[in-house]
């Protein structure tokens, strides 16, 4: 199959992405934005708007003080942090027309993962608005296979409901998996290059030559997201943590390990974001 097939059957059922999110895509590669009208302009969509100050009053971005308006998000947040709520809103608002698609239970997953993302990107030293929309991307391509193929991604959720491994299913049944799938749809958004290979990349990244330290991030998450959801203990989460790709992205694994339980409550912590 190719993957011009999938965007091909799931153009017609899939909801175009808001003009503003398009414009706020479009502004990573911008040396400069016009803050302002992009806030007016995210003023005048209520439905992201009120997403988005749901999202900036969240204990996530939060500083204890409630942001009301988009310009007091601007001050609060800053820009880049904006960005980031306004295009995780407005992607997260997409809806799957089957019923094959637990849409609650996928957001859930991918704000774990951005979250996670995120917190990690603090101890390698990278950005971590880009993190966190690297990990709630990470796994849209799932998404589109459901819009496109939903009797053939429903059967591949009930394999990977007994112990399947998805991206493995995916290839399989259809030729092509949910990383080769997000990547195109990442970059027929538009998003950076490091980005899109991050979402391509993140099964296995230490492969790849240059090292996508973005792609790492997601798999280290990924991994990060299993242990805290299922409630592992401490102890099991040190053991499972891979010191390859530790070393890899330069984390201090002393400090990312005496964090771990904050870890866990940042990832957990999505209630106010869906």
């Amino acid at each position: 199959m190719e993957l011009a097939e999938v965007f091909d059957r799931a153009a017609a059922k899939l909801p175009s992405v808001p003009k503003v999110v398009q414009e706020l895509i479009a502004s990573f590669d911008k040396a400069e934005a016009d803050i302002d009208e992009i806030s007016r302009k995210v003023s005048h969509d209520q439905v992201i708007t009120a997403k988005v100050l749901r999202m900036a009053n969240s204990a996530k971005f939060s500083g204890g003080n409630p942001v009301r308006t988009i310009d007091d998000a601007v001050v609060r947040l800053g820009f880049d942090a904006l960005r980031v709520l306004v295009i995780a809103s407005g992607i997260s608002s997409m809806q799957v027309p089957n019923d094959t698609f637990n849409r609650q239970a996928f957001w859930r997953h991918s704000f774990e993962i951005a979250n996670t993302c995120k917190w990690l990107a603090k101890y390698a030293g990278l950005d971590g608005n880009q993190a966190y929309t690297c990990g709630l991307l990470s796994n849209i391509g799932e998404l589109l296979i459901h819009v496109a193929f939903p009797g053939q991604a429903l059967k591949i959720d009930r394999l990977v409901e007994n112990g399947g491994d998805r991206i493995q299913l995916e290839s399989m049944e259809l030729g092509l998996d949910l990383t080769q799938v997000g990547e195109e749809l990442a970059r027929r958004w538009q998003f950076p290059a490091d980005i899109q290979r991050a979402i391509r990349q993140q099964r296995n990244p230490a492969a790849h030559s240059p090292f996508e330290p973005y792609a790492g991030l997601i798999a280290l998450a990924e991994l990060l997201v299993q242990l805290f959801t299922s409630k592992a203990s401490p102890d099991e989460v040190v053991e499972a943590l891979p010191s390859s790709m530790v070393q890899l992205l330069n984390i201090n694994l002393d400090k990312l390990i005496s964090n771990l339980e904050q870890g866990r409550e940042v990832c957990l912590a999505v209630d106010d974001l869906l």
